[in-house]
């Protein structure tokens, strides 16, 4: 995140360079402290936020393959589109052990020479540390599933643009200490990194920018670029509720699930471009039972994609997202005018029990959904606080929204929203 300047992206191009600014946020980052020795002390301080709930934490991955879907990107004109999904399950309440490293594959990110400048300007005094294994989860390894409940709902997780599964460990660890399987999806190509157990460590695909495009033509390929990798990010999703249906009922000698995911209670939740593939997973498919897009929406374009075919949503959906109100944008009024209007139908055109929430908080930004300034704070207590604060906050909602869709549980959170000062909460639907 260079110059101080942090921004995201929810619709993206092709054209390296050149992706639409379509949802940004300005501020300045955390500094660093002024020597390595000290950032490395103030790095060793950081430790993720302890999950409030009362299940323990495993981990386990697993590298699945879609044989229906050719690799576009790949120089094997034979090979597959070929995912890591990490499921993150509650274990046992009693359940001691080493646990699991932050961010899997760390030494050979580290080791890849064109991705490694990028992971230290990202992870700061952090990454060293990420690298060593120093750092790690509250996942315990091969630690025994909780005996109970019988079946655990079950939660596809979609990351942003440029990121990882493991930026959201404090958002998952929250959800599962609670009862729920988290199934993390690293959705390669758009990952940031994805490292294979076979030690392959494949990059974000970047197509180069076509020479003498003009505005009109930039603009029209980077959406449709941005059309091909929801898709893309959209069939993970229900690609992974397959072979989570399958396994659930064969299993294989390594898969400590079998027969314990609820499939009849599913949440799809997605972060920035993750929203995106949420959120068009949840109308393409109605075995999903509720859809939750974090800071998610398209502007100027909408707030959630459309399919061709006319498809809505056949679940509730939460969108939450940081207050954009008195920001500056990077588009002009009157097309964010018609944004508003356009995103108001969509919500309109949800079904009932859906709900628009706006957040605002000090120092809540776009990475706030995430472990991001966690990382930036370096272990400076004031701005810790601050993040933990608002990571809280974006959890309580995503929390309860989950909680009411796939356990069956009141929202007075967002039911009764007088109680949170920090949220605007409207309920939508048909």
């Amino acid at each position: 995140m260079k110059n101080g300047i942090l921004l995201f992206i929810v619709v993206f191009g092709s054209l390296a360079g050149q992706f639409p600014v379509l949802h940004s946020q300005t501020s300045e980052v955390a500094p660093a402290p002024a020597n390595s020795e000290s950032a490395a002390k103030q790095a060793s301080t950081f430790k993720l936020p302890d999950p409030s709930g009362t299940y323990r934490i495993g981990r386990v991955g697993y590298e699945w393959v879609d044989d229906t879907r050719p690799d576009g990107y790949s120089t094997d004109p034979r090979a597959h589109r070929d995912l890591m999904v990490y499921l993150w399950y509650p274990a046992l309440r009693d359940a001691i052990g080493q646990t699991e490293p932050y961010l899997p594959g760390g030494k050979q990110m580290d080791a890849t020479p064109d991705l490694k400048p990028q992971l230290e300007e990202e992870y700061g005094a952090l990454w060293p540390l990420i690298v060593s294994g120093e750092f790690r989860s509250h996942a315990i390894q091969n630690a025994p599933v909780a005996k109970s409940p019988k079946r655990f709902p079950v939660v596809i997780l979609s990351h942003g643009v440029g990121g990882t599964s493991f930026g959201y460990t404090s958002l998952i660890e929250e959800l599962v200490s609670h009862g729920y399987v988290v199934a993390a999806i690293e959705h390669t190509y758009t990952a940031s990194a994805v490292a294979f157990p076979d030690g392959r460590v494949v990059v974000a695909h970047r197509d180069p920018a076509p020479a003498g495009l003009s505005a009109d033509q930039q603009w029209k390929q980077m959406v449709e670029s941005a059309t091909l990798a929801i898709n893309q990010g959209a069939s993970d999703v229900v690609f992974t509720m397959n072979k989570l249906a399958q396994m659930n009922m064969d299993g294989t000698p390594d898969f400590p699930l079998k027969g314990r995911l609820d499939l009849s209670h599913v949440g799809a939740v997605g972060h920035s471009a993750g929203g995106a593939f949420a959120t068009l997973a949840c109308q393409l498919d109605a075995r999903i039972r509720a859809c939750v897009s974090l800071d998610g929406e398209m502007p100027p374009v909408a707030a959630f994609p459309e399919t061709t075919n006319g498809e809505t949503f056949h679940q509730p959906v939460l969108l939450l997202e940081v207050d954009p109100r008195g920001r500056r944008m990077p588009f002009s009024l009157d097309q964010y005018n018609d944004f508003v209007k356009k995103e108001e139908a969509q919500l309109d055109a949800c079904p009932q029990g859906s709900y628009h929430v706006f957040l605002k908080a000090p120092g809540l930004l776009h990475g706030s959904f995430s472990d991001y300034w966690f990382h930036m704070a370096n272990g400076n207590a004031t701005q810790t606080e601050e993040a933990l604060h608002n990571l809280r906050l974006t959890e309580s909602f995503t929390r309860a929204f989950l909680d009411k869709y796939l356990k069956g549980e009141k929202a007075p959170l967002l039911d009764s929203p007088a109680q949170s000062a920090e949220a605007t909460v409207k309920e939508y639907g048909h």
